[in-house]
């Protein structure tokens, strides 16, 4: 029996209804906010219809549990997230997550049970929106976060991570009971969408992801000199802008020069001060993301990015002050699993792609502790993170159908 596609997008619209319209255009549900709490509460709420035992850790991640009639083998787990940047779309994470539910519904609806418990889980602050942190919740759980790295942390706004914790229910001092290298999983897989061009470029249904690549994140505070813009001559300037400018070019041009090795880098977001028409700015902090799927390659780009920030300090009289952001490492996904997608594509009759994923997802640290797969379907024109989101419900339903399709194959029919 295939999903039920008509259940899938009501559930997609009660979810998507819950969103912060302050921020403007397309969602913006951000972790540890009272609109990801309205979300979290109603998906528990679907998952315990569905007759799922529902437990929550110390970090927030939530686990659905569909016992199998072998309770005590590795669980089949599956998910994604329910958070969102801001300003973005209403398929990204939350495909994984809905998904994953509908896959249990129909299950039910089909009155099959398998050998192995299923879990669906929700993984808590997926996005770096927020803490300019990606993949806490998963990160907490594989022991690559705890206290001390999170005590310090603010949000965007300024608000310190206990506070806001504190707020959702969460003891910061207590995270890492959500600590769990051995989850007792027999794999676990991430259905998502591709957020790239390639699959509807090419018209291909399926993505089967080989690798994901993953980023070292930085930021460079540029420190110069504020002075009178219309009393300092040019010669005697040290502009924090104009090094910062020239730096965010030396990014660029380093990406593109080791873009063969799939090294891409952006310098996302700058911060000027004093940041007023008539002073030459004294300051200038950028926040820059690093990504590759081979730690090698990204890292000796890393390398020739210091090289030129060193060089642009000596040219322009400034200091630059590197503080490390995120440093996570590019990882394959497992072989068997891979091969078991591909094969159930085939039997569905769906064209499918192996391919390495550019962005980052809980499957990367997941793969550290079980076997792990990721499933891609198509995103309109490769855009995501934007409220032009969208892909296809006949898209979803392949996606929807092959996760159900592997699922239950790792499963075992009772």
């Amino acid at each position: 029996m295939s999903i039920n596609l008509d259940r899938l997008k009501a559930l997609f619209s009660e979810i998507n209804a819950i969103n912060d319209e302050s921020f403007g255009a397309g969602m913006s549900r951000l972790a540890y906010t009272r609109e990801d709490k309205a979300a979290r509460e109603l998906f528990i709420a679907r998952c315990k219809e569905a007759g799922l035992k529902v437990r929550i850790d110390a970090i927030g991640n939530i686990f659905a549990r569909r016992e199998g009639t072998q309770p005590e083998l590795p669980a089949v787990a599956f998910g994604s997230h329910l958070d969102t940047v801001i300003n973005g779309g209403e398929f990204d994470g939350i495909l994984g997550v809905l998904g994953g539910l509908e896959l249990i519904r129909t299950l039910n609806d089909e009155g099959v049970q398998t050998r192995r418990p299923l879990e669906l889980v929700v993984f808590e602050c997926e996005e770096s929106s927020r803490f300019n942190i990606a993949t806490l919740g998963s990160k907490v759980m594989c022991g690559k976060l705890g206290y001390e790295k999170l005590k310090d942390v603010r949000d965007f706004q300024g608000r310190a991570i206990g506070d806001i914790f504190a707020e959702f229910g969460i003891d910061l001092a207590s995270i890492e009971k959500a600590k769990n290298l051995t989850p007792n999983y027999e794999s676990f897989f991430e259905l998502h969408i591709e957020q790239g061009p390639l699959l509807y470029n090419e018209n291909i249904q399926i993505g089967v992801v080989s690798a994901i690549a993953a980023p070292h994140r930085f930021s460079v505070r540029v420190q110069g000199q504020a002075q009178h813009s219309g009393t300092t001559a040019m010669k005697y300037r040290r502009d924090a802008l104009c090094a910062a400018a020239q730096i965010v070019l030396a990014v660029e041009s380093v990406a593109r020069e080791n873009a063969a090795s799939g090294v891409i880098a952006t310098a996302g977001n700058c911060t000027v001060k004093p940041g007023v028409m008539n002073v030459v700015p004294g300051e200038t902090t950028l926040l820059i993301d690093l990504r590759g799927i081979d730690l090698r390659t990204r890292e000796a780009a890393y390398e020739q990015i210091l090289g030129e920030i060193s060089r642009i300090e000596s040219q322009r009289g400034v200091k630059c002050e590197i503080k490390q952001l995120a440093f996570d490492e590019p990882c394959a996904l497992d072989g068997r699993l891979i091969e078991l997608i591909a094969q159930k594509a085939e039997q569905l009759g769906l064209s499918f792609e192996i391919m390495p994923s550019g962005a980052g997802h809980d499957a990367m640290h997941m793969s550290e502790l079980c076997p792990t797969a990721m499933i891609f379907i198509p995103s309109k024109d490769g855009i995501s993170h934007n409220p032009a989101e969208f892909s296809s419900w006949s898209d979803i339903a392949n996606g929807v159908n092959l996760l159900k399709s592997a699922v239950l194959e790792t499963a075992g029919r009772a």
